[in-house]
């Protein structure tokens, strides 16, 4: 029976809210997202995923996306009535966390990646469905864009690593945050918001404000808090926000990225 998740993992929440609720399905959310991704690859026969595909993004997804696919379901109000994140716009194929650079499209395992994990505080894991079925509703999620029909883009390749996370590496990581800027949105401490938030200039696309992470908290890293993760998000940025892409910044030693990584992760671990 279909069932709304929207009113336990949204942060502008009704009444009746209970936190014990999110706190449950964050820590269910870090729990999974340490295990690794079975389905690398989609099936073969796809000749009636959309068909399948479609029943079962009206089961699961429509009370955030939408029927059209637009972000515009009757549950989107609650997880972002004024402010960001808002559900996904499927039609726009726009996307947030991609292996790819940023402009460009997602591949199909990063769609698949975000269907089985989901989004710590708004979207919930459907990793309870079969394999077949998460790249079920990645073929329907896919037919809502036209774009979709251009050629897969190649995806961002991690340099070597992840490094060791010294106090050489931690203190080369923090000496690149200062030199990258990042404090403008993060702040100087990189555990509450710079001053382009004080100043109300952090807002997505559709002009919604945005709370920069905290990063003392793991869950704040919505596309995940492995270093990897983290890593991909630094080098493909995040679209439709102020998040740029920092391949560029980090092409002349591309290993400082694991340094970034390392000191983003140690305000997160006790002294």
């Amino acid at each position: 029976m279909p069932f709304s998740w929207a009113p336990m993992w949204h942060f502008n929440r009704p009444r009746g809210f209970k936190a014990s609720n999110l706190l449950r399905g964050i820590a269910v959310w870090l729990t999974l997202s340490l295990t690794p991704l079975s389905g690398a690859e989609p099936p073969t026969d796809l000749s009636d995923s959309v068909v399948r595909g479609k029943r079962l993004y009206e089961q699961s997804c429509l009370l955030c996306h939408g029927k059209t696919g637009q972000g515009d379901g009757p549950d989107a109000f609650y997880l972002g009535a004024y402010s960001a994140p808002r559900p996904r716009d499927f039609t726009e194929a726009e996307f947030k966390f991609r292996s790819t650079p940023s402009g460009q499209l997602p591949t199909d395992a990063d769609l698949f990646e975000t269907i089985t994990r989901g989004i710590p505080g708004y979207m919930p894991s459907f990793r309870g469905l079969p394999e077949t079925a998460r790249w079920d509703i990645v073929v329907y999620v896919k037919s809502f864009s036209s774009l979709y029909q251009e050629a897969e883009s190649p995806p961002i390749v991690l340099p070597p690593g992840p490094l060791p996370a010294t106090g050489e590496s931690v203190n080369r990581g923090r000496k690149l945050y200062d030199m990258l800027d990042c404090a403008k949105c993060h702040g100087p401490q990189s555990m509450q918001p710079g001053g382009l938030y004080d100043q109300g200039e952090l807002r997505d696309r559709r002009g919604l404000p945005l709370l920069p992470p905290d990063f003392s908290h793991p869950s704040s890293f919505k596309n995940g808090h492995r270093p990897q993760d983290i890593a991909q998000s630094i080098l493909t940025g995040l679209d439709g926000t102020p998040m740029a892409s920092f391949e560029e910044a980090l092409s002349p030693h591309p290993e400082d990225i694991w340094h970034l990584v390392n000191y983003l992760l140690s305000l997160s671990r006790s002294p």
